[in-house]
């Protein structure tokens, strides 16, 4: 779906709730908003993405990036800044990759190490929506547990048929031109990369803790702004409709989920009696959150695009003084350095 197209979306969609919705309502409910209470949700958010950071350094260093926290940490800000006006809500990992290493043949490990990145996030995201279905002390509707437990059953199947498709599209005779090329180079690489962390599996359980961690934090974050606006919502739903909703904004149909995100927290909110007015003003609320987050990796990229120096490319500001792009001690003759080495790994990695 084209730019236009999504913009068209979510001015239909705003504009919708927009009528339908109690404005009246909304003021009373942004007027006795607690304060302190977003606050700690924005708190909480900001140190929720300095350890999504920490997770993607340690998914990165096997692929042979040796970058600091620090480094990490400003791309990653950097990457949320962008996602702010780019078309869906993970343009800002494009950013984070290209941050990380943009040179030719780096650059598809770069993009590996994002995608593993939020790939093991959604997986987590995806079970802790499933836990919440089997202990949230409401009775739920019908609809709210199947929605879980059918997204959650498609994710395990293509999880499971991943290394079937992997190993079809790598055959030469699976696509011919330059589109089948690049198509059997991902495929290699996602192969090469998860083989990577199959063969660590304390590198696995690390980083699927602070997954856990990660998107604990996310429903927390919700469940902040939620007791800011007086709702009465068992956490444990939050749990639920937070992941699902997550989920919704990352389908390419509008601009950064807007539009989509109210009316999911509409649609999931209403068989517990929440209004729409309520239910909009914390869709709402949450959005300006990750703004203002957004904003902080704005201050970082300003920060980094002028302190660079005059011989020094733009945007490496976090890096300079380091010849190789703070690639000491990546592994020898990896195998992302080329396309044509895509077939070799070292082993005991």
């Amino acid at each position: 779906m084209n730019r236009k197209l999504r913009f068209l979306v979510s001015v239909g969609l705003l504009a919708w709730f927009g009528w339908r919705t109690d404005w009246v309502q909304i003021g009373h409910a942004f007027a006795e908003m607690r304060i302190t209470l977003w606050s700690a949700a924005v708190g909480l958010y900001l140190l929720t993405q300095i350890i999504s950071s920490l997770r993607w350094q340690l998914l990165a260093e096997p692929l042979g990036f040796r970058r600091s926290l620090p480094q990490y940490c400003a791309f990653y800000f950097i990457g949320m800044y962008f996602n702010l006006f780019l078309p869906t809500s993970v343009g800002g990992d494009v950013i984070r990759a290209l941050y990380l290493d943009r040179r030719p043949g780096q650059r598809l490990a770069a993009f590996m190490s994002v995608f593993i990145d939020r790939f093991s996030g959604l997986l987590v995201l995806l079970a802790l929506a499933c836990g919440a279905t089997v202990f949230c002390p409401d009775r739920l509707p019908p609809w709210v547990a199947v929605s879980v437990w059918v997204t959650a059953g498609g994710a395990a199947c293509g999880l499971a048929l991943l290394p079937v498709a992997t190993r079809l599209i790598g055959k030469e005779s699976f696509a011919a031109g330059e589109i089948g090329r690049k198509m059997r180079e991902l495929a290699l690489s996602f192969s090469q990369a998860l083989s990577l962390f199959v063969r660590n599996p304390a590198l696995a359980l690390t980083t699927t803790i602070l997954s856990l961690a990660v998107q604990a934090a996310n429903v927390l974050v919700v469940w902040l702004v939620g007791r800011a606006l007086g709702m009465d919502v068992p956490a444990s739903y939050y749990a639920i409709f937070v992941p699902m909703v997550t989920l919704l904004t990352l389908v390419p149909v509008s601009l950064n989920g807007m539009g989509v995100r109210e009316g999911g927290i509409v649609l999931f909110l209403a068989p517990l009696g929440v209004s729409q007015a309520n239910a909009v003003s914390l869709a709402f609320l949450w959005f300006c959150v990750f703004t203002v987050a957004s904003l902080c990796g704005g201050a970082v990229y300003l920060l980094n695009a002028f302190s660079v120096g005059p011989e020094e490319q733009p945007h490496d500001g976090f890096v300079r003084g380091d010849s190789d792009q703070g690639r000491t001690g990546q592994l020898e003759s990896p195998a992302w350095s080329s396309p044509a080495s895509l077939g070799a790994t070292r082993s005991g990695v």
